[in-house]
């Protein structure tokens, strides 16, 4: 799978950990809300592109039912890391459990993700 546009532009890079993917970004000034730290939509969108990401090594073609996000902390450098646990992988549903951290320290975010799949491959 290739990177969209919008994570190219986030400056995203997707890697694949254990049995799904993480996400990493090294925090630029132009990843900062006008308060001089990270933009929440960062953090969200490096945990989504991990649990889509690890969802598809999981199932065909899923698609997001739910997905809640928690912003904990934040911060205003070093290297942030989107990880994805597997909570559930059941025959339609998948549950995954995504947490931000910035120089694998501090937690940022916590987010659950709710794929649903009917096992097709609605790619082609």
């Amino acid at each position: 799978m290739e990177k969209d546009g919008f994570i190219a532009y986030c400056g995203i890079e997707i890697v694949p950990d254990g049995d799904g993917y993480c996400t990493r970004v090294k925090v630029e000034p132009r990843h900062c809300n006008p308060y001089g730290i990270v933009h929440g939509g960062l953090l969200y969108t490096m945990a989504d592109t991990a649990a889509g990401y690890t969802a598809r090594t999981l199932t065909k073609s899923p698609v997001t039912l739910n997905s809640d996000f928690h912003c904990l902390n934040n911060v205003s450098s070093g290297v942030l890391t989107a990880r994805t646990e597997i909570v559930k992988a059941g025959r339609h549903i998948l549950l995954l459990r995504v947490r931000v951290l910035a120089d694998e320290q501090i937690l940022l975010a916590e987010g659950i993700y709710t794929y649903y799949s009917d096992g097709k491959d609605h790619d082609r």
